[in-house]
Formats: structure tokens, C-alpha cells, sequence
């Protein structure tokens, strides 16, 4: 990101810290990378050397020149502990520490915990929600204002359901988000649905949790502006209704370290399940169409033992369990598809899990590698991959059937499947039959500001276009 907010101090000194963004990268992240140009090649250790300097050596040494063919150009390589500093702010930084984490100065009032009714299919929550930020009613409550706030970017236009609107998906359906002054993003944002689940966060995984991967997109300057975490906090400490609420639910100020354990606690209420796929799996023999019990079957899952259906259809055909597994249809690991892929120029559009494995834990098999989002809901949530590059499930499966795109690290599974037209439209079927039933989320009444009135959270809804932003070029807040 542009401008450097902190320096080095000892990790002791820092609250957990993660990269920017909420799928997107920033001006600083690789977002594309060019072949090495023919002065500048690839040493052993990855460091760039030039043509001139290697025939300075003397014309008896003769300098071996190696070409990247993965995709790398040494020059764009993410320096992955400058980037955390910066997206994470150590105590030394121009954020105080009190203002991202505090000790209790009330005991916070009592706090109901919060009932949240689990859909078909899904396990109950508790196994899942860190001890830390247990859920509790005020603080879903709180998360969820806070969610659809857009005065947590500079200029009051962007909040967390721009990006992540529940009426579409908790996405933005579109192919890549659209941040603070219409700027556009570079990846797709993924769903927040059922990632109460999730072992990482970001198409890329950079985060461990949705604590950590709430703290990233108010810093990222594409998505809600180039701001300190001061900044944002000194601004929600200004509006009454936060500051009094943060006392009854933390016993705190507001604090960077409140802000994101209530997004998190409303976030891990978004749950997607009781579909078609899961009454069947419940002995409703009649909850799915013959052609979704073939695309079951392809896809890689068997029938129910006293289903009288019967298929010549190969079971796992479409090879969908090699990564879609579970109740969540996700391994909730990284593969290379191919995806963004230029076999001309041999480069990875965005290096993907790579670029953020620190150095000395870099693995070839990371490039071009994302993590396998979870099934459910498609057809809410187009369009699909990491880039927005497919626009439906038809795409998506002709994709997969040529075998993704061929490049030196694609994925062991990925491989031709010689799906007919009829298969094609099976394995389309069952996808849809993992569509939720739809939960309705009602807008919250967001709190009075400073000067006595309270922005509307629709507007936040429709993310800012670049002609839009022209007027508050200068970070003005509301």
C-alpha cells in the first residue's frame, strides 16, 4: 500500500496482524507480473541480475542466464514482512496501542449468548467460534452496525456490505469489487456465507480468522482509503451510540480489537444451508430432480442406500470431491486451476498464496494457487474464481472439463474429463440444488453522529463510481 505506517518493533509489542483487503490487492501486492525483460534474469536465489554487471565479470566467464517459467518476476516479489507492519501497525507506529486494544475500565454489562438457529446440513456453531469473542447478542447487535457502516472508510462511502451485501450473496456480484472512489479491485469478493467455518480467510488465506480479516480492507486504500487505524478509531469514538455501547459490551473505548471481534460475531451468523442437496441426504428421496441425482453422482457424492434411483453414470466422473468436500463443499486449501494463467508470456495474472508464504516457506505449488471456496449458494453468487473471470456454472464447468488452464504448477487433479453435453448439465443441476433457503437481513438503525444525524446504510449498499467519487476526493467524512 502506499506510504509506510510503522516501523519494525519486536512482535511482542503487536496485536495479530494481516495483510490488506478483502480478496483484493493493493498497489503494493502482486496483482500482475511481467516476464523478466532480456537485461534482467533470474539468479538461483531469486535475486535480479543485470546483463551489463554480468560482462563486467570478464569476457572468459561466461554468466548462465535462467528464465522464470512459473510466472515469477523477482522484481514484483511481495516482501511479505514489510506488508504486515504496515497493514498492521506495532505499538510504535502513529497508532497509539490503546486505540487498537484496551483493559477493561467497566465490567462489561451481561451479555446474553447468542441462539443462532443452524440450518440443515451444518453443524452447530460452538466447535467453531474462538473462546476469545464468544457469541453474545449485544455484540452481533453492534457487529452488525458496524458491518453496515460505511463511516468506517475516509469519506463515508464504502462499508463491509458494499462489498459482502446479503441480498447478493453476501457478495458483490460482480467480477472484481469496487472500493473508495470507484477505484476497482483485482479479485473477486468471496461470499462471508458459512465462513464461521472457514480454517483462513481471503482468497488467499492471509488471515487466520474473520477477526484478522476484518482489520484489512479499512487500511486498503482501493477498498476503504489510506487510513490509520487512529484514524478510524478516533472517528467512531466521536459518535455516542458507539461509545456507550463498546462500554456496555467490552468495558472498553472504542478499540480496534472490539471493532473486529463484533463484525466477526455477526459475520459467523451468516449461514447457508437447508437445501435441496440436504433434505435429500435427510431421506427425502423427492428433494432432488433425476438429473441432480446424476450430477450428485458425477460430482463425486453417492445416492442414498434406499434411493430406488438408478444411473449407468461413472460415480466421480467430474473429479468435483478431489476439492469440494465436507458439509461446506470445501477443503479449505489452495490449488492452481490455471486460472489468470498466460501461457505467452509464461506469467500468473496474481501469484496468489505464493506471494504471501513468507521467505524461507515458499513453495513452487503455491503459485497461481487459491483457496476452494465453498459451493453453496451459487446461483447467488456469480461470477466464479478468484478474478470474476467465469461468468456462470456453465463456464465454470467447461472450464474444468478442459482441464483448467495447462502451466508448470496446475493443480495434480486438475486433468481433462471428457464430460458430455448431458453430463455438463447434470453436474450444473446438482450445484444448484445447494442453494440455502434465503434469510432475510434487515438493515440496522445506525447511530447519530456527532452532529446529530445518522447515515443511511442503503446507500453504502451501491458501491461509489469513479464519476460519483469526484466530490469527496479529499477523504471528507460524514
Amino acid at each position: 500500500m502506499p506510504g509506510s505506517f510503522s516501523r519494525f518493533v519486536p512482535i511482542a509489542c503487536a496485536l495479530p496482524v494481516f495483510l490488506f483487503g478483502c480478496g483484493q490487492t493493493g498497489p503494493n501486492e502482486v496483482a500482475s507480473s511481467s516476464t523478466t525483460t532480456p537485461a534482467t534474469s533470474a539468479a538461483a536465489d531469486g535475486s535480479a541480475v543485470e546483463a551489463d554487471q554480468a560482462a563486467a565479470v570478464g569476457a572468459e566467464t561466461q554468466v548462465q542466464k535462467r528464465t522464470p517459467n512459473a510466472g515469477i518476476n523477482p522484481k514484483n516479489q511481495v516482501d511479505i514482512v514489510r506488508e504486515e507492519i504496515k497493514g498492521g501497525e506495532f505499538q510504535e507506529g502513529p497508532t497509539p496501542f490503546e486505540y487498537l486494544w484496551q483493559p477493561e475500565k467497566q465490567n462489561p454489562e451481561p451479555d446474553e449468548p447468542l441462539n443462532v438457529e443452524v440450518p440443515l446440513g451444518l453443524p452447530e456453531l460452538v466447535a467453531y467460534v474462538p473462546k476469545a469473542n464468544p457469541l453474545t447478542t449485544a455484540k452481533a447487535a453492534l457487529g452488525k452496525q458496524l458491518y453496515f457502516d460505511a463511516r468506517i472508510s475516509k469519506d463515508g462511502t464504502v462499508s463491509c456490505a458494499t462489498c459482502h451485501n446479503p441480498e447478493h450473496g453476501w457478495t458483490d456480484q460482480m467480477p472484481t469489487s469496487t472500493g473508495i472512489k470507484g477505484q476497482i479491485g483485482s479479485r473477486s469478493a468471496p461470499t462471508v456465507l458459512n465462513t464461521v467455518y472457514g480454517r483462513s480467510m481471503f482468497w488467499d488465506g492471509r488471515a487466520p480468522s474473520l477477526e484478522g480479516q476484518s482489520q484489512g480492507p479499512p487500511q486498503n486504500p482501493i477498498e476503504m482509503g489510506e487510513q490509520s487505524y487512529k484514524e478510524i478509531i478516533e472517528r467512531l469514538r466521536t459518535i455516542p451510540g458507539y461509545k456507550e455501547q463498546f462500554l456496555k459490551v467490552f468495558g472498553t473505548d472504542v478499540t480496534l480489537d472490539g471493532v473486529s471481534k463484533a463484525i466477526a460475531t455477526f459475520e459467523r451468523t451468516a449461514l447457508s444451508g437447508n437445501s435441496a442437496y440436504d433434505k435429500y441426504t435427510r431421506r427425502d428421496m423427492s428433494a432432488l430432480s433425476e438429473t441432480q441425482k446424476r450430477g450428485m453422482i458425477l460430482f463425486g457424492l453417492r445416492p442414498n442406500s434406499d434411493d430406488p434411483f438408478k444411473t449407468d453414470v461413472k460415480l466421480k466422473k467430474a473429479e468435483c470431491t478431489s476439492c469440494h468436500i465436507g458439509f461446506n463443499f470445501t477443503d479449505d486449501q489452495f490449488h492452481n486451476l490455471g486460472v489468470g494463467w498466460n501461457e505467452a508470456d509464461k506469467t500468473f495474472a496474481d501469484l496468489g498464496r505464493w506471494a504471501i508464504t513468507p521467505i524461507g516457506a515458499k513453495y513452487d505449488k503455491e503459485l497461481g494457487a487459491f483457496k476452494t471456496p465453498t459451493l453453496r449458494d451459487l446461483s447467488h453468487t456469480a461470477p466464479y474464481m478468484h478474478d470474476g473471470s467465469e461468468q456462470t456454472l456453465e463456464e465454470v464447468v467447461e472450464f474444468y472439463d478442459k482441464g483448467g488452464n495447462p502451466n508448470p504448477q496446475l493443480d495434480k487433479d486438475m486433468k481433462k474429463l471428457n464430460l458430455t453435453k448431458q453430463e455438463k448439465a447434470d453436474v450444473v443441476a446438482f450445484m444448484k440444488a445447494l442453494d440455502g433457503e434465503t434469510r432475510k437481513v434487515e438493515l440496522p438503525t445506525l447511530p447519530d453522529g456527532p452532529d446529530g444525524t445518522a447515515p443511511d446504510p442503503k446507500k453504502a449498499l451501491t458501491p461509489p463510481s469513479a464519476k460519483a467519487a469526484l466530490g469527496n476526493v479529499h477523504g471528507l467524512v460524514r
